[in-house]
């Protein structure tokens, strides 16, 4: 799906961010998947330059108004050319950044991290400055996030840490909404891990792409968490997406599941409380959607078509 094709996508949050750079020469590492796109849509619509750089296993052909140079980060960054921002959406260890850092020219740097970078909390909620080490159920992910967070932070360059909660949207690659409402659909159960009483939140993919985006064009430096402003326990999370989908919900409990023990492919989202301050990022004037109202907008628009 074209995410320019469907302005619902975007209408929440784009009401509140103004844009203060403009005509700004971007390189995008990644961009092929769920969020990268919508970064690159804003980007094209605030008139800046857009280069994206990956593989081009998924995409390898952009529109004229895109550059896209087809590599593998792994191997090197082959560019001459110096950017005012280089969004980085795919460092997944230390390596991944110090050679983007070591091989690309730019002015600011913008790091697609995650809050699995915390150590596993005793206060909630969790601010930027909590320590961090990885939350253990998130294994070696958030390990290398870390890695990536902490070679940035020795590299004396001009940069953002953007860190995500479970993300949600259209098109989602990770098997989460369709996950849920396909079982909901054919009637399935659904075995929740533990007790299902864990506090979860969730950001919608526009938002995420939003503050990536403020954050690029005013070229703010530090830490900020990107989490909604609501909390929902595992089972109501089931029960309201039932709702939407007009079906009754079969919900199971596998108390064996709880914590490192759980098999995601079981269940996407973990029996762990995750909960964390936004106040940061709200204070740059991202603003996000309602749960319900993000849930029931990418239903609507997107999952009641493709979970049949």
């Amino acid at each position: 799906m074209d995410i320019a094709e469907n302005k619902n996508f975007l209408t929440h949050t784009e009401r509140t961010v103004g844009i203060i750079i403009s005509n700004m020469k971007v390189l995008v590492i990644g961009g092929s998947r769920f969020v990268g796109p919508y970064i690159i849509d804003l980007l094209l619509k605030h008139k800046h330059k857009v280069t994206v750089f990956n593989r081009g296993l998924l995409r390898n052909t952009y529109t004229k108004k895109i550059t896209f140079i087809q590599g593998d980060r792994t191997q090197g960054f082959d560019i001459k050319e110096t950017f005012d921002v280089v969004i980085d959406t795919c460092a997944y260890i230390g390596e991944h950044s110090r050679l983007a850092v070591k091989q690309l020219k730019f002015g600011y740097f913008v790091n697609f991290s995650s809050v699995a970078v915390y150590k596993d909390p005793t206060l909630f909620p969790m601010k930027e400055d909590a320590p961090l080490g990885g939350f253990k159920i998130m294994g070696p992910y958030g390990k290398g996030k870390v890695e990536s967070e902490k070679v940035l932070q020795k590299s004396h360059i001009h940069y953002a840490n953007i860190r995500p909660t479970y993300i949600l949207g259209p098109n989602n690659c990770l098997d989460r909404e369709n996950f849920i409402y396909t079982r909901l659909r054919a009637n399935k159960p659904i075995s929740l891990p533990g007790n299902g009483q864990a506090l979860l939140q969730f950001v919608f993919a526009d938002e995420v792409a939003w503050s990536i985006v403020k954050l690029a064009e005013n070229q703010i430096e530090g830490s900020f968490n990107c989490v909604g402003d609501e909390c929902i326990t595992l089972t109501s999370l089931i029960v309201q997406m039932a709702r939407i989908a007009k079906v009754k919900p079969i919900i199971e409990y596998n108390p064996s599941a709880d914590g490192i023990n759980q098999d995601r492919s079981d269940f996407p989202f973990a029996n762990q409380n995750f909960v964390f301050s936004n106040e940061k990022i709200k204070n740059l004037g991202i603003t996000f959607a309602p749960l319900l109202e993000g849930l029931k907008r990418d239903y609507q628009a997107y999952y009641r078509k493709t979970t049949l």
